[in-house]
């Protein structure tokens, strides 16, 4: 098993940083986002990001070419959302390439092809409802889903949903009868949330189980952990590097050294841990759930340090607003609460040992 990028992968990722780099700097990113309560200011200028993103083929990497694609593997996507973390880049990324890859192996009926083609030309914005628990069943033969999902990453954003539920996974429109979406107050101003309720609502019927959509959304959004924590890393060393005390830069104490050394062990952990796992369920390994779950339970306490020690190498400035670094304090917590906590999956890699 070769973990080293090779040629594609890098070719992709270059792209990507280019893309972000241009259309969605830092500055932008602040500015869209606001105070985490977006409007329809906010769905407009992200509406014409969306469409950007989907004419270099962000949702299709995953696609196979005759779907309309660009015929990558599930490494390809991690590629991408590695980059998207580096960024912050706002939006429900991880819904909506799900939710393309998965309309592309439903089936080839018209409604279908249409949603697919509508996703990879953007035009769909899909957030991933994953945590239903037991009040999200499905209510009949047709698809119609009855509960609540109290913490929608991403919600407000979305025109539709991808509901991850015990009978399967459904596509429903955010306009559907039966739909309610309530914005709530979110920590992270990068990722908005909502409260999502469902009362008999209709959806579109992707997969018979949600177990495979499961174990991929885990692994891409490691992999935008994973960009989130090389990010911090690189912010410290370009920080440590000519910020000075004493007339020497605060990159040549010794303290500051093992700091920015730790984070960077902690950077490649999390990163083998994720490249292993990411070609563990795209080769459907026997054991590719516990590595799925490593990779979750590594990556999340790689990000809060590395975050939380990117605000101590800065300093006082390090706990400003102007500063960068809270940003992806902020965005660590986010990811260690999606998809299970670090206890959930310690408590799965327990299990494979009783």
């Amino acid at each position: 098993m070769d973990l080293m990028p090779n040629a594609e992968q890098e070719a992709v990722s270059a792209s990507v940083r280019d893309f972000l780099k241009t259309e969605m700097p830092m500055e932008q990113v602040r500015a869209l986002c606001g105070e985490g309560r977006p409007d329809a200011a906010t769905v407009s200028s992200l509406q014409n990001f969306w469409a950007d993103a989907a004419r270099v083929g962000f949702f299709g990497l995953g696609v196979p070419e005759k779907a309309g694609g660009a015929g990558y593997d599930l490494t390809g996507e991690m590629v991408l959302f590695e980059e998207l973390g580096r960024a912050l880049a706002p939006g429900p990324w991880l819904g909506s390439v799900l939710a393309t890859w998965a309309l592309a192996q439903a089936g080839t009926s018209p409604e279908m092809v249409a949603r697919r083609d509508a996703a990879l030309a953007g035009r769909l914005r899909v957030a991933l409802v994953e945590a239903c628990g037991d009040d999200c069943l499905l209510a009949d033969n047709e698809g119609r889903l009855e509960g609540e999902a109290a913490m929608v990453p991403d919600g407000p954003l979305a025109n539709a949903f991808l509901v991850l539920d015990q009978s399967g996974a459904f596509l429903i429109d955010a306009d559907a009868d039966g739909v309610k979406i309530e914005p709530r107050p979110s920590f992270d101003i990068t990722r908005p949330i909502a409260r999502v309720s469902f009362r008999r609502a209709s959806g579109l019927r992707l997969m018979p189980s949600s177990a495979e959509l499961r174990r991929r959304a885990v692994v891409l959004a490691c992999a935008e952990a994973v960009g989130g924590v090389q990010r911090t890393v690189e912010m410290s060393v370009d920080y440590v590097r000519v910020r000075e005390q004493f007339g020497r830069p605060i990159g040549s104490f010794q303290a500051v050294k093992h700091r920015c050394a730790d984070m960077a062990v902690q950077a490649e952990i999390a990163r083998a841990a994720t490249i292993y796992a990411t070609i563990a369920v795209r080769d459907q390994a026997p054991d590719c759930d516990f590595h799925v779950a490593v990779a979750k339970a590594l990556c999340g306490s790689a990000f809060i340090q590395t975050s939380a020690d990117n605000v101590q190498n800065h300093g006082g400035i390090g706990f400003t607003w102007e500063c960068d670094a809270h940003l992806f304090v902020k965005r660590s917590r986010s990811f260690e609460i999606a998809l299970g906590s670090a206890r959930h999956h310690l408590d799965a890699l327990e299990s494979h040992f009783a």
